[in-house]
């Protein structure tokens, strides 16, 4: 089973496995690129299972979102200072 929806521009796959009867596990897909798992976490239910893996790919993409902007920042704030040199 799985679920797909947009957060800021990446496209996210979550899928959901019943591993054993009323244990849930997930995994997902940032834009086809890259998948992270938590395996054995062994989840009620499978909308706690959704809401987890909602949760850690929303976390995962802000946070690389902010060390991309940071770098960029970073670079056009060297960038007059090389130009002047």
């Amino acid at each position: 089973m799985g679920e797909s929806f947009f957060y800021q521009h990446c496209h996210v796959v979550v899928t959901l496995a019943e591993v054993t009867f009323g244990k849930w596990e997930w995994s997902y897909a940032l834009d086809a690129h890259a998948r992270f798992a938590r395996p054995n976490a062994g989840f009620p239910t499978r909308e706690l299972a959704l809401a987890d893996a909602t949760r850690a790919a929303r976390a995962r993409i802000a946070r690389t979102s902010r060390l991309r902007t940071a770098s960029a920042n970073a670079a056009t704030v060297r960038t007059p200072l090389a130009q002047a040199a």
